[in-house]
């Protein structure tokens, strides 16, 4: 699921008042908890980028200066120095500034770029249609928010993270446009192969001929394969209660269990030892009729979780 800057901030704020638990939220976005603090990461240091250049404008705007050239000289070597990629380009979008960050982002030598215009740097991924969006939005007085994938001077492609705004002069026209960028690669290259570790994970679980079921200490579904949602007769949506399925399971002798009772519940709260196999279970499916599984139960700590989950295991003895 791809997700929007608006809902990414959305997801960061309710992180940051701490109101909501990290797994409930996660469920809520269809993402991970490490998606969510990467996020979280992500706005953090985009805040500090962005802070780079505006730490001047404010420590200059309190102190007063006899000589015009010491702010300049003030101003000037907060950029030189700054972690972030800074550009400056006149009204036409001509570059007549880049600090040394870009310097060593792009491989581009200031002399080289000067007169340019930043789009010498593009790879071709972004659309037209993107551009004409990022200068409308300038062009307009407002700030561009976005991410490039770009083309160093020697080839290689790379991430940045883009915010573009408009610096009016004393009459109030736009005189120039920043942008402050941040390399990404690094992050996008491994959320890249995450996914990737992710999607062939979920490919092979899906085509697992014994239904599986992950459930969490709460006893919500986590996840369920198909051969699961065949046996049981019905769509298991993640975060659905076991509880709540319209099931009525039997023990070995036929009679019914109570909820608490079932083992996948006995499993989560120590009632049962760690693994678990050859559980006898009847299941009574909506549609009627019973039918009698081995059931396998096994405790499995997941990534970024501090409780336990039980991965259930349902084989039909058909």
């Amino acid at each position: 699921m791809r997700h929007s800057k608006q809902s990414k901030e959305q997801a960061v704020e309710r992180m940051r008042e701490g109101k909501t638990p990290l797994l409930d939220l996660a469920r809520e976005y269809g993402v991970s908890t490490n998606t969510l603090r990467t996020w979280l990461k992500e706005s953090d240091a985009r805040a500090r980028a962005q802070d780079s250049a505006k730490r001047v404008a404010t420590a200059l705007s309190r102190e007063k200066y006899t000589s015009a050239s010491q702010r300049q000289r003030l101003l000037m070597h907060a950029l030189e120095q700054s972690p972030a990629t800074i550009i400056v380009t006149d009204a036409e979008g001509k570059i007549i500034y880049a600090n040394p960050k870009f310097v060593e982002t792009t491989g581009y030598g200031v002399d080289e770029v000067i007169g340019q215009n930043p789009r010498l740097l593009k790879s071709g991924e972004t659309t037209p249609t993107e551009y004409r969006q990022l200068w409308k939005t300038i062009t307009g007085g407002k700030e561009w928010r976005g991410t490039f994938h770009n083309r160093r001077k020697d080839g290689r492609l790379y991430w940045e993270r883009a915010s573009i705004s408009p610096v009016f002069d004393a009459e109030g026209k736009i005189a120039n446009y920043m942008a402050v960028k941040e390399d990404i690669t690094e992050y996008m290259e491994a959320e890249a192969a995450r996914r990737k570790t992710a999607e062939g994970f979920l490919a092979v679980f899906s085509a697992l001929p014994v239904a599986v079921l992950v459930v969490d200490a709460q006893g919500r579904i986590l996840l369920a394969n198909s051969a699961a949602e065949s046996l049981l007769d019905m769509h298991l949506a993640a975060g659905t209660r076991l509880d709540k399925l319209n099931l009525r399971w039997l023990d070995a002798g036929g009679a019914s269990l109570a909820q608490q009772a079932h083992p996948v519940h006995r499993l989560l709260r120590g009632d049962l030892g760690a693994e678990n196999g050859g559980i006898r279970l009847g299941l009574v499916p909506p549609k009627g009729g019973t039918r009698w599984l081995k059931a396998t139960l096994r405790l499995v700590r997941l990534p970024e979780e501090v409780e336990h989950a039980a991965l259930l295991m349902l084989d039909d003895e058909g």
